[in-house]
């Protein structure tokens, strides 16, 4: 049985994404107004409510050069760290892969894009120091947060849902007996959502979390790790969350929510999606969201069986292949 803690119909923002109105019979507020292109066009709502852009190659040019401009209208505090960027590694900051990250978070809304990418960049930088300016490869955030990277608290799925999202995978039971550094956990969720975010269609569609959260205690509970990743992922990393699945969520869930919902703020508490009851029911009701047992892991009743220092050894090798 399912519980959606927000409904994903309702009030239609300039994102593309749903938001839940106070009353059926109240009257809404006017949508923000953001600068687009004139080309821009978006597809009707996905099975989460969502819409996407239509990539036309007019649309993704525009919004390119209005990104560019809408960069420089920030004041020059907010650039210090693009313009940082732009000196030390502008192989990666200039490239039109890295800008149409942002671009597509942000279904194309030009002005969002630029202060997500200047939210971005400070927080790399703040994150990673001097290693900020090279590309996220596993020998650079193995280097220095091995322990972290192989607790595997992130996993990233094999290939995507049948909607062409990437699926992450979070079990907090594995922090169980483990020291581990806040920061450096953060590092190792930056690098697993940058894989995901190798995946086109992930850039253009989202990443719908899986959190497993049965045989959790409060003890498992990390108030400051949930808010250092929340604050990576909230305006800062170029990933559009289009849901966050729990399943089993304890009475310790219920009395910490109120916490929850503050670390992760309204947008991401109104895509919490909550399942109980046996793994097939699960099943069904997660095939209506295109995500099939066939690529849910073993904890989840799925065919998937994760192995994270496996998965680190294979991410070493395509780097590795790719670097030669």
């Amino acid at each position: 049985m399912s519980t959606q803690v927000a409904p994903f119909d309702g009030l239609v923002d300039t994102n593309g994404s749903t938001a839940s109105s106070a009353s059926a019979h109240a009257e809404p507020p006017p949508p923000p107004k953001h600068v687009c292109s004139r080309f821009l066009k978006k597809r009707p709502p996905d099975l989460y409510g969502q819409k996407h852009a239509v990539e036309s190659a007019k649309c993704v040019n525009d919004s390119l050069r209005l990104l560019e401009k809408e960069i420089w209208k920030l004041d020059a505090e907010r650039r210090r760290s693009l313009e940082m960027a732009s000196v030390r590694c502008p192989e990666i900051y200039e490239s039109k892969e890295h800008r149409l990250l942002f671009l597509r978070c942000e279904q194309f809304n030009v002005d969002l894009a630029a202060l997500r990418m200047a939210n971005y960049w400070d927080m790399r930088i703040e994150l990673f120091g001097e290693r900020a300016f090279e590309p996220l490869t596993i020998a650079n955030v193995r280097e220095e947060n091995e322990r972290e990277l192989s607790l595997g608290f992130v996993r990233l799925l094999p290939d995507t849902d049948g909607t062409g999202r990437c699926n992450i995978f979070i079990d907090p039971r594995v922090l169980e007996g483990h020291e581990y550094n806040d920061d450096n956990m953060a590092r190792a969720l930056w690098y697993t959502l940058h894989v995901a975010l190798e995946n086109e269609s992930t850039q253009q569609r989202g990443i719908a979390f899986l959190v497993y959260l049965r045989e959790t205690y409060v003890r498992h509970f990390d108030r400051s790790l949930v808010k250092l990743l929340a604050n990576s992922i909230k305006g800062v990393l170029p990933v559009r969350v289009s849901a966050i699945h729990i399943f089993h969520a304890p009475y310790l869930f219920e009395v910490l929510f109120d916490v929850v919902a503050i670390l992760l703020g309204e947008r991401l508490t109104q895509r919490i999606k909550m399942y109980s009851g046996e793994a097939e029911e699960i099943h069904d009701e997660l095939t209506d969201f295109a995500i099939f047992p066939s690529r849910l892991p073993a904890e989840l009743g799925g065919a998937l069986k994760l192995d994270q220092e496996e998965w680190i050894a294979m991410r070493q090798n395509e780097e590795e292949a790719n670097n030669e």
